[in-house]
């Protein structure tokens, strides 16, 4: 089992889910984050007044996959997430060891 974790643009989440129910996924959860990688932040001006935002907001997604549909969910993260400009992102890929499924007791690849 794969855990993929993304940080992609606020409003490309519906777009990103819409991709991947396409292709199978069958669960995911986000969590509202903020952060800053090569863009630095930005500045932007309120009231007339200049400021720095040094950090950016994102949506963290994070998906656990079946190793067979991991290469599939990053490129169609990729795809879907992507605008061409800066900030667009980051997926991240790393071996799940195990899930369980609370209600039912399954575990491994049933769980997911």
């Amino acid at each position: 089992m794969k855990y993929i974790i993304a940080a992609i643009k606020p409003f490309k989440l519906e777009e990103v889910r819409e991709a991947l129910t396409a292709i199978g996924v069958r669960g995911l959860m986000v969590t509202e984050i903020k952060g800053f990688g090569a863009q630095s932040g930005h500045t932007e001006i309120y009231r007339g007044a200049e400021y720095a935002v040094n950090f950016v907001p994102k949506l963290k997604l994070e998906i656990a996959v079946p190793d067979s549909m991991a290469d599939q969910v990053v490129e169609t993260l990729a795809a879907s997430a992507r605008t061409g400009k800066i900030g667009d992102g980051k997926i991240f890929v790393l071996d799940l060891e195990q899930a369980s499924r609370v209600r039912t007791g399954e575990t491994g690849d049933d769980a997911l």
